[in-house]
Formats: structure tokens, sequence, C-alpha cells
């Protein structure tokens, strides 16, 4: 199991500090029976998948604080593939994409609860911006993923496959495929270790869900309602002028709102998300501000050319376009830069 970053332990404890995760008893209304009485995937019986759930039983305090991570969000989560009729098991399926950290990012540059690349997120509609990346925020993403499941289930007819597919691609799986036989078991195909693995542990994580007697784990208490309710914004806020005003404090907002860049204005997403309590308080602020409270227009960032770079990586590593920095920079020509010359990157772009 990877090691949980500060940030997301920081996450965990402000969503346990101010939402209950940290009570002493499961509440009646717990969410994961719900969760696992729609499972129709995982084999209770199948080595490899039991070996899985073992291993996390066998890190009890981790696996607690990864499912703990998903308080803020799951209620939603699960909602969402119910409406659209997905097996259950799905709604784990960021506890392996990310451990349930909306604040994850890989190497690759995926980010998210569902770790969607920059191209894949455009592709679904999840725009990147310095003030919001939609691929942080949890309903966003999941109704996105949701999407993209539902179109690799279309092409294979098998929700392994489509989980095998998110893994590694629907086009590199649809190769690997083309030479084997037509209605062979999923285990049995020749795939990638790895893309067996992620659907090994995926399944290990919902038998753990669905029986965790069995391997000796308590999961942990979590709600099946709503851990928050929408506070739609008419205007730009600044939302760290009006938490203070208001007196919630700025961790509960960024753990239920991940994917704002910064606080100091919602020029781009015109709601929130609060547990209730702080919900009505922030509510009060707004309502008790006679103008706006927002914030200057964000600034376009320098870049200083280094040696070898181009405008074409320059433009990667930005998520714009040649197009854009050109004609931001009054360019007339894409090789019209040099090492040591300054390129301004227009603001709501990420890095």
């Amino acid at each position: 199991m990877r090691p949980i970053p500060a940030a997301a332990a920081a996450c965990w404890l402000a969503c346990s500090l101010h939402a209950g995760v940290l009570s002493a008893g499961a509440p009646p209304d717990s969410i994961w029976p719900r969760v696992a009485a729609n499972m129709r995937l995982v084999n209770d019986e199948q080595r490899e998948i039991v070996d899985w759930a073992r291993y996390y039983a066998r890190k009890p305090d981790a696996t607690q604080r990864l499912l703990a991570r998903s308080q803020p969000f799951l209620w939603y989560i699960v909602e969402a593939v119910e409406r659209e009729n997905l097996p259950a098991e799905i709604a784990l399926l960021p506890a392996i994409e990310s451990g349930f950290d909306p604040h994850a990012a890989s190497p690759q540059r995926a980010h998210g609860l569902w770790q969607f690349l920059p191209a894949t997120g455009r592709a679904l509609g999840l725009p990147t911006t310095t003030q919001y990346d939609a691929r942080r925020d949890p309903i966003a993403s999941t109704d996105a993923a949701i999407r993209y499941l539902r179109s690799h289930y279309a092409r294979f007819g098998d929700w392994h496959l489509a989980l095998a597919a998110y893994n590694i691609g629907a086009a590199r799986l649809s190769r690997l495929l083309e030479a084997q036989p037509r209605g062979t078991d999923f285990w049995a195909l020749q795939l990638p270790r790895e893309t067996h693995e992620h659907v090994r542990r995926l399944m290990g994580m919902a038998l753990l869900v669905e029986q965790p007697q069995r391997f000796g784990i308590r999961l942990p208490p979590i709600a099946d309602r709503p851990a928050a309710e929408t506070i739609a914004l008419d205007r730009p806020v600044n939302l760290r002028q009006a938490a203070r005003i208001a007196g919630v404090p700025e961790a509960v907002i960024t753990v239920y709102n991940p994917g704002l860049g910064n606080l100091d204005s919602t020029s781009v997403k015109r709601g929130i998300l609060l547990p209730t309590a702080h919900a009505q308080r922030l509510r009060a602020a707004l309502d008790r501000t006679p103008a706006p409270v927002v914030t200057s227009a964000p600034k376009a960032r320098v870049h200083v050319v280094q040696p070898g770079e181009s405008l074409w990586r320059i433009a990667r590593r930005y998520d714009t376009s040649v197009d854009a920095l050109m004609q931001h920079n009054k360019l007339r020509h894409a090789g019209l830069i040099r090492p040591g010359s300054r390129i301004e990157v227009p603001a709501g772009t990420s890095s």
C-alpha cells in the first residue's frame, strides 16, 4: 500500500474533525452495506483476490485511513454509480487510483480521485486552470469517470475489460485482445501484469468491504447520506475573506472543494460544498456582504526559457497551446525564442 502523503493525512484529519469520522461507533445508516449489496464482480474464492483483501487487512490502520478519506464525497460517488447502474465495485476504484486523495498527482501529471491525465481530462470536459482543476473536483470527475468507464464497457462488453482499459487505455487493450481467442476468461488473458494486478487490487478492496468480519477489520464509520450541501454562488467570491467573516476554517473549504486552485476567487466555479453548519454560516456572511468580495484578475506568469526548450514544450508544460503563447507574447514565429528570454503564460493555465 502506498504511503499516505502529508497533504492527504491533513485532509483526512480535517474531514474527521469537522464531519465526525472519528466517532466511537458506526452510524446506524452506514454506507458500507449499501455498497456491498450492489457488488457484481468480486469473486470471494479467487486466491489472488483473497490475497489482496488479506494484504489490506494486515494494515488495518492504513486501510481505515484510506477509506476514511472518502467520507466527504463517497455518498456522491455511490449515488452516481447506482444511478448509471454500474457495479458497486467501481465506487471503490479511487481507493486504488489515488488512495481516495483528491489532491493526488502522479509523475505523469495525472490528478484527482480518478487520476485523469490532462489530455484525458480535456477530452472528458474537465477544465484545468490555475483557479479550478475539475479533475480534482470529486463530483465533476466522478461523472466523467463513469462516462469514461461506460464507453469502455460499450466497446468491450465486459466490466473487467473496461477496468483494464481504464488502466492501460482502450486502444492498447484492443491491440492485445486481437491476438487472443474471443471468450477467454479475463484472468487467463495475456495482459500486462500491472493491469491484472490493478483489477485484482480493486477486487481485493471490494471483497474487504463486502466481508470485513471475514478479514477481521472494522470499516470507518461513514453515513449513508450527503456529507455536505451546495452553496450556489451568483457572483465571484473571495472565499478566504468570506470564510474569515463567517468563522469557517479554510481547511474545511479546501477539503470539500479540492478542485479550487485557491480561495481568492471563484470566478470559474459557481457552487461549493460545505457541511451544513459551515454552509449556514457562510451563506449568512455572503448575504451580509453588500458587494461582491472579489480579487483582481489573476496575472500572467513569466517563464524564463531554458537551453533546448521550444515553445511547444513550454505550452505542453502549462497545458496551453503554442498559438495562445504566440498570440499573448505577440510572436510571429514559434522559433523566435532564445535561452534566457521571458515568455508570459496566460492566466488560467496550469503548471
